[in-house]
């Protein structure tokens, strides 16, 4: 006994359907919900780190006269570090030049920043007093012991050497423990030297300080590679698509927006600069004429100590004059180098722009000729006295490969052939393969289904249980007219089954149309059987040829075109009619004939017309 599945009912049905959408939008609410937080924490990121480019220091809008000696070094440095961070941007041989020029003057420009720190330095020392004086006095005592330790030490390791009246001749003791000594006693000096500069200010250990990390990592700087570049034109036209050049030119746009902060921050400090120049040089005529006025008065003493102190002060400013000078010209070439860089920028961006435009040209050229092409395809199939379902065939397999190969020329304008293109296509194939199989069966599929032997528009096919007429063959799907449930009953249901041309290749499929469109069919009529029976069968025989021969003689002709050695097999399209007794004292009648698929329903009912003629005209002669 074989037991039937048994059926749901709509309630069950409409249950598993409600399970179902529910599941279905609870995943896509998660997956909703999970891109939103990470949209949210994308936006966060991006807020968080807004100024992350105004720590570089050309992009900084401070001068040396600005901020306190604790929030920024002694010497301003800033013209060394931009032209250092601004060096790799360059990519040319002319902005290579550039690049190198802006480090030679920043370097010199902070090589006299430096000197002036130190020569300033020594011009600001005042009388010390109280805790300062104190600590200078400990430090000439600590400096006296340092040098008594280091004669000991050197009349101990070479006792002939010693000169007379040293007092290590008087102090024998063990050589180790006099180095002992001599180590702790520089230690204690070198404390109590940085204790005197905090409490009285002195600046100089510190920007000796900075001034032997600056020569350390200058060197290290230089023994870094000077990478070759190559000339403009040469560099900017290797990039030969459209997707490079649009990259390089917004990579030029931010490299432009950088070189002109430096220039500014260039001549902002060389205006700081004049401005410190007239303030010393005020300071020096205000010496000058304190001195004339004193000498004319009087007042002065010659030779005195008074005098001799305001000739050094005005040497002292007429010294840090000169280097401000020379840094204030070092800064105005500076900021002449990054105008002459952002010059050869401007000029790079617009043949850069250039190219970009004849990129977009060729995309249009090639946009329009798809335009075009397809047009004239359109064309051409209209106006083809062709079958119609063959120029439907071709024009899809033309309008595909135009698609095709306008798509291919795109990608090469915008993205060019990509290297180690065999390993590329390759690994992209064995993707596509496993990821869109079903998909590439179906697009394989259509050019099985629309090839020789294959199927076209109008056929009557059976393609995995649907039988219907063939309505629309696309790249991947095919779409049928529902027929019954037989070839004999080929009556449209009004339903359209669309399904993937993967369907008909792997698995079978039936085309009851031949491949030239001509199909044989059959008809079965009953004749009462007497006397005029076997005159009424040759009536209906001579209508039927009559109504067909205009048909047979036409697939004969196809057949011997097409089949050509094998055109034999259907040496004759002529109807056919054959005589079978029946149980019920009747004549069947079969008759057999050629038609066109497409027109097999208006065949058939012009012949029953027919018949039903010849029948009549019988049953009246019998009469």
């Amino acid at each position: 006994m074989v037991h039937q599945p048994e059926k749901r009912s709509d309630s069950e049905s409409r249950a598993v359907r409600r399970h179902e959408e529910k599941s279905s939008s609870g995943a896509r609410n998660m997956a909703l919900g999970v891109l939103t937080i990470l949209a949210a924490l994308s936006i966060f990121l991006l807020w968080t780190t807004r100024n992350t480019m105004t720590h570089l220091p050309f992009l900084t809008p401070t001068t040396i006269t600005k901020g306190s000696r604790n929030a920024q070094p002694l010497v301003d440095q800033t013209p060394w570090l931009t032209a250092q961070a601004l060096a790799p941007l360059a990519v040319t041989a002319e902005e290579g030049r550039f690049a190198r020029t802006a480090e030679r003057l920043a370097d010199h420009s902070v090589d006299l920043a430096f000197s002036f720190a130190l020569r300033k330095a020594d011009m600001d020392q005042r009388q010390l007093s109280g805790p300062a004086l104190a600590l200078a006095q400990k430090v000439q005592q600590i400096q006296q012991m340092v040098a008594q330790d280091q004669a000991q030490v050197e009349a101990l390791s070479h006792p002939g050497t010693v000169q007379a009246g040293h007092a290590a001749e008087k102090l024998p003791g063990n050589l180790d423990i006099w180095k002992a000594q001599l180590s702790l006693d520089t230690d204690i000096l070198h404390d109590t030297e940085t204790a005197l500069a905090h409490v009285s200010g002195d600046p100089r250990a510190e920007i000796e300080r900075q001034l032997k990390a600056r020569e350390a990592s200058l060197a290290d700087y230089d023994k870094q590679a000077q990478k070759p570049f190559d000339p403009a034109m040469i560099s900017v036209q290797r990039h030969h698509t459209l997707a490079s050049r649009v990259d390089a030119w917004l990579s030029q746009s931010s490299r432009r927006k950088a070189i002109r902060q430096a220039r500014i921050r260039a001549t902002q400090d060389a205006a700081a600069l004049t401005a410190q120049q007239q303030q010393l040089q005020t300071l020096l005529q205000q010496a000058g004429t304190a001195q004339a006025g004193a000498a004319q008065s009087g007042t002065a003493r010659a030779g005195g100590q008074d005098a001799l102190s305001t000739l050094q002060k005005q040497a002292a400013y007429r010294e840090l004059l000169a280097i401000l000078n020379d840094r204030i010209q070092t800064e105005n070439r500076l900021a002449q180098t990054y105008r002459q860089w952002g010059n050869q920028v401007e000029l790079q961006h617009g043949i850069l722009l250039h190219l970009i435009a004849q990129s977009a040209l060729w995309l249009s050229l090639i946009l329009i000729s798809m335009l075009i092409a397809d047009t004239l395809v359109r064309q051409w199939t209209s106006r083809s006295s062709m079958d119609q379902r063959r120029l439907h065939t071709l024009r899809a397999i033309a309008e595909v490969t135009i698609q095709l190969v306008g798509v291919v020329l795109i990608l090469l304008v915008v993205f060019g052939v990509p290297d180690h293109l065999t390993t590329i296509i390759g690994l992209a194939t064995a993707g596509i393969t496993v990821a869109f199989q079903d998909f590439l069966l179906a697009f394989v599929g259509w050019f099985v289904l629309i090839g020789k032997g294959g199927i076209r528009i109008g056929d009557l096919v059976q393609i995995n249980g649907a039988l219907g007429e063939v309505v629309e063959i696309r790249l991947f799907r095919t779409t049928l007219l529902e027929m019954g449930d037989s070839p004999d009953n080929a009556h449209p249901t009004g339903r359209r089954v669309t399904m993937l041309n993967s369907f008909p290749i792997t698995g079978q499929y039936y085309c009851f149309s031949t491949e030239e469109q001509w199909m044989w069919d059959d008809l079965t009529i009953n004749l009462p059987r007497s006397e005029s029976t076997l005159a009424t069968a040759e009536r209906i025989q001579q209508v039927v040829r009559e109504a067909t021969e205009a048909d047979a003689r036409l697939a004969e002709k196809e057949w011997h075109k097409t089949l050509g050695p094998l055109a034999h097999e259907h040496a004759s399209a002529d109807a056919e009619l054959n005589l079978r007794p029946t149980d019920g004292g009747s004549v069947s009648v079969h008759i057999r004939f050629v038609t066109r698929a497409v027109s097999r329903l208006e065949t058939r009912n012009r012949l029953f017309q027919k018949i039903l003629e010849a029948m009549g005209a019988g049953s009246g002669q019998g009469a």
